[in-house]
């Protein structure tokens, strides 16, 4: 997988995040802090005008794909 196929998967599942939640994900990435997850989406749904926090939720993501 090319690095630009990886980035478009976690963009994929930020943008599901914000708009479906995180249970599909979760299902496929085990390891992830639910509780975690739910603060970094809730954050980035409540201030979703800055991109600080969609940025954390992004660099999550990336890190739980690649301890995959």
């Amino acid at each position: 997988m090319t690095i630009d196929e990886r980035l478009l998967r976690i963009e994929t599942w930020r943008t599901r995040f914000i708009a479906q939640g995180i249970d599909a994900f979760a299902l496929e990435y085990p390891a992830a802090d639910k509780r975690e997850l739910k603060r970094l989406v809730q954050q980035a749904q409540a201030i979703s005008h800055r991109h600080g926090t969609a940025r954390r939720l992004l660099r999550y993501l990336r890190a739980l794909d690649d301890a995959r």
